[in-house]
């Protein structure tokens, strides 16, 4: 179940793609926005949160509305001969900018008259753009088309909402909860001959905290995964999708060999979002697994294959196994549709901020 870490895309109006992910709320409406016309069309800048923090995704778009009385058609890519954007602090460095894929593949978006059109629409994770911490204060996002118009919003970056810091942490015997912790895996590639690849490492670190509904969560950044919030119950390891105000049961805990149960994840989908469940099995308790970083003996999860099928597509997540130890992840295998590995990773080291009893 492995996906990019920046959640990038490019909505075109007639193409309906994977939307961005907001770590704690969905933010659909437009707190900010600057328009501009041009040859019949009006142009808006927008983003959905002005007031950012580290559990926040920096969210913004790009509309076309014709004022016309004839249909218009507008040609996008992801190419910077057709945009580019920046986002500097108030001395004038840029923190971020793109596009960064370069493609010259290019589309034509056709808007009636009267009619209003998503030409570019994406988000990125506050801890992927900034880490930890975030220096507070103000940014400048900017946006330049290449028909010559160019858009300005001011953001505020700082603390999120519902933001704590509580040096308690929470215990758990598979996955120790505490911002600072920090776990380095070796990242290996097979390819369908067998060949093993060295892909460097990914690193994972709880960067923060937050409260949903009275509930303590932590955030985990990925430098080779999606970010997610993720908490401790009696009965195991939590998962929560903030679009759908959903808490999921990822690793059960405790457990007995063989036990199955129903753990889900968050569809994209086009207009709306939606949980799809699928039964989870503990394969082992008690296997003991050998990794860079020494030897431990875990419990192994098994997530199969899952197809969910809509009217317009059907998404596949391929099958993965996760081993679970006393210091959290230890191994993690990735599996393609034919049931081949094409991805582990390994436990190297761990960085660990000890729980307060």
């Amino acid at each position: 179940m492995q996906y990019n870490i920046f959640i990038l895309l490019l909505l075109l109006a007639v193409i309906g793609c994977r939307k961005d992910s907001n770590i704690i709320g969905p933010g659909t409406i437009p707190t900010l926005s600057n328009s501009k016309a041009k040859d019949g069309i009006l142009y808006t800048f927008a983003v959905y949160k002005d007031k950012l923090g580290i559990f926040d995704t920096l969210k913004m778009s790009i509309t076309a509305l014709n004022q016309t009385t004839a249909p218009e058609t507008l040609y996008v890519s992801e190419s910077p001969s057709f945009y580019t954007w920046s986002l500097t602090n108030d001395s004038g460095r840029t923190i971020i900018s793109g596009p960064w894929l370069g493609n010259d593949l290019i589309n034509p978006v056709v808007i009636n008259p009267n009619q209003s059109a998503v030409l570019y629409s994406f988000g990125y994770s506050m801890a992927d753009i900034f880490g930890v911490p975030i220096n507070a204060g103000s940014y400048l996002l900017k946006w330049n088309l290449s028909n010559g118009l160019s858009f300005q919003l001011n953001l505020s970056c700082g603390k999120s909402e519902n933001e704590i810091t509580d040096p308690s942490g929470i215990n758990s015997p598979i996955y120790p909860l505490k911002v600072g912790n920090k776990w380095t895996f070796k990242d290996e590639l097979i390819l369908s001959d067998g060949t093993v690849l060295d892909n460097g490492t990914v690193t994972q670190t709880i960067v923060g905290e937050t409260m949903i509904d009275g509930e303590k969560w932590f955030l985990l950044n990925s430098t080779a995964f999606v970010d997610q919030l993720i908490t401790t119950r009696q009965d195991g390891i939590y998962i929560y999708y903030s679009d759908i105000k959903a808490a999921v049961l990822k690793y059960k805990y405790p457990a007995y060999q063989g036990e199955q149960y129903v753990s889900g994840y968050e569809e994209f989908l086009w207009d709306s979002d939606t949980l799809v469940t699928f039964q989870m099995t503990v394969d082992s308790t008690n296997e003991v697994v050998s990794v860079p970083g020494g030897q431990y003996t875990c419990l192994k999860y098994h997530a199969p294959q899952v197809l969910a099928t809509y009217s317009f597509k059907t998404n596949e997540i391929d099958p993965e196994d996760m081993f679970l130890s006393n210091v959290g992840p230890v191994k993690r295998i990735f599996y393609s549709s034919n049931g081949k590995p094409y991805n582990y990773w390994e436990l190297v080291s761990t960085n660990f901020q000890y729980v307060s009893q």
